[in-house]
């Protein structure tokens, strides 16, 4: 038996009775799942798989200060072997001049090794766009899905020091990908190309971060958010995202610039808070059919000391249809329900991601990277998994750095673990999504060659599994996984807010597991 949201209600009694019978035949008791108290539970490492020039099957050549790492993004299965793969950018290699950058697309196995490589730079994989030195193509990296509709995903590659039309005013690659990983094609968005009418100014650095914002204006081609951390409305190094809404061959039809002073933006920034450090889109958070957008603004002086704390913050934005501000959630040390311990120059929000639902309450959840975190030593970095609430606040979190969240992979003092994020969809097959953190100052191999971990995270279960074996998933399953929660401390969430884990929050489990296929 299979119990599905949309029956749920049909199926209660039945499932009590199963279950409880089961349960008290082998215990003499009901069941009473153990608690989310302790290590364990949503956002918890159970794995990890290094990636870097001498660790996780990765056989590419890294240079010293490559900064393998600094940025990186799921591909989806881009060559189909039924396994996720991912882009890695390299912004400071040196392929064809200094510091113009490179991009990595790795193909992976399962256990977060990596199969195969393709390289992607001024004079690798295909691309024949015009890169000058300290370019630094590859700060940042975005998947955009299928654009050109050819059956394999492509990819936004930002190089937020290019000069087009004056100084470090930043570009967009759009690269259309061959399932190799190799380039079809390319097309430049700046300030004076890619159909983009938008102004920006010297060291505006439009590009120093890229997200794709699924279909906004119902075209079925997939928009993009882009971050010009130096723009200065309102006041210095303010900070600006720009929304671009894409033509099929990569050129920009619209824009919308969300800043200080214009979208519909109506939170507080101050000089040098550098909104636009990170862009992500996280859905539909609030429900209402529009996708929403998170935003670092790293050098956020909120529960710091003066003017210069950093510590960080992120701003959640509920957009309209014409990619505007409704509303917004600022998460901070002092704001947006946020109780985790921030320290002066952490750099809270230099990375977001969208997590899966880890703890099946319906609302998706964050990853952010904090990388001069100072957890074992200076600057090793850290990530905070936040649960959120539809409304952007945060419900919970738990911190991954060299102390803390289950990892037990070596950081050393200015890895800056946390630089970048990106969500890798179910990697390992067991129900739960898998996360990417780029280390780009890691040393493996030589000085800040970069590196990227793999984490495999605790979580509840996207959909059933089939734990028994027996090649359908119904009741029996259900409580192997009960089973399986019996020796986890993290456990299943008190979904039904009565202080205890317990056969309800097991039937809440399965209304949130809903149109399981």
């Amino acid at each position: 038996m299979i119990v599905r949201g949309s029956d749920l209600s049909t199926r209660v009694t039945s499932c009590i009775v199963v279950s409880s019978a089961v349960a008290m035949a082998i215990t003499g008791s009901a069941p009473a799942l153990p608690s989310t108290a302790g290590p364990g539970g949503p956002g918890w490492v159970l794995a990890q798989q290094k990636i870097s020039d001498t660790q996780g099957g990765f056989t590419g050549t890294l240079g010293s200060f490559d900064v393998f790492g600094h940025s990186v993004t799921s591909l989806g299965d881009l060559n189909g072997d039924g396994v996720g793969d991912m882009a890695v950018g390299a912004p400071d290699d040196d392929d064809g001049g200094f510091n113009r950058g490179a991009v990595w697309v790795l193909f992976l196995n399962t256990d977060g090794t990596v199969k195969s490589h393709q390289k992607i730079s001024d004079t690798q994989g295909g691309f024949t766009g015009l890169l000058d030195n300290g370019d630094r193509f590859g700060v940042s990296v975005a998947s955009l899905g299928d654009l050109d509709g050819d059956g394999v995903g492509d990819l936004a590659v930002g190089a937020d020091r290019d000069g087009d039309g004056g100084v470090d005013r930043g570009a967009v690659w759009v690269l259309l990908l061959h399932s190799d990983g190799t380039v079809k094609a390319h097309q430049k968005i700046s300030s004076t190309q890619g159909g983009f009418t938008g102004t920006l100014d010297d060291a505006d650095r439009f590009g120093i971060s890229v997200a794709a914002l699924g279909d906004f204006d119902g075209d079925d081609l997939e928009d993009l958010a882009v971050g010009a951390v130096l723009d200065d409305d309102g006041g210095n190094a303010r900070g600006a995202v720009w929304v671009l809404l894409s033509n099929a061959d990569g050129t920009v039809k619209a824009h919308q610039k969300i800043s200080d002073t214009q979208g519909g933006f109506t939170g507080t920034l101050d000089d040098a808070d550098e909104f636009g450090f990170a862009v992500a889109s996280i859905g539909d958070l609030d429900g209402d059919r529009v996708g929403d957008l998170a935003v670092g603004a790293v050098n956020d002086d909120d529960g710091g000391k003066g003017e210069s704390a950093n510590r960080g913050a992120v701003w959640i934005l509920f957009l309209n249809t014409d990619a505007t501000v409704k509303s917004h959630q600022k998460i901070s040390d002092t704001q947006g329900g946020f109780t985790g311990v921030l320290d002066d120059i952490d750099w809270f929000g230099r990375s977001v991601a969208l997590l899966p639902d880890l703890d099946a309450n319906g609302v998706a959840d964050l990853a952010i990277g904090a990388p001069h975190d100072d957890d074992a030593g200076p600057n090793r970095g850290a990530v905070w998994v936040l649960l959120v609430n539809s409304d952007g606040t945060v419900k919970t979190h738990q911190k991954i750095s060299a102390t803390n969240g289950g990892f037990t992979g070596i950081l050393d003092s200015d890895d800056r673990f946390g630089r970048s994020l990106a969500s890798l969809g179910d990697l390992d097959g067991d129900g739960v999504g898998d996360l990417a953190v780029g280390a780009p100052d890691d040393d493996d191999g030589g000085s800040n060659r970069g590196a990227v971990w793999v984490l495999f995270l605790d979580g509840v279960p996207a959909c059933p599994q089939d734990l028994d074996g027996d090649g359908s998933v119904g009741i029996l399953d259900v409580l192997a996984l009960l089973a399986e929660w019996g020796a986890d401390p993290g456990g299943p969430p008190d979904f039904d807010g009565d202080g205890t884990v317990g056969i309800l929050d097991l039937l809440a489990l399965l209304a949130n597991w809903g149109p399981c296929p």
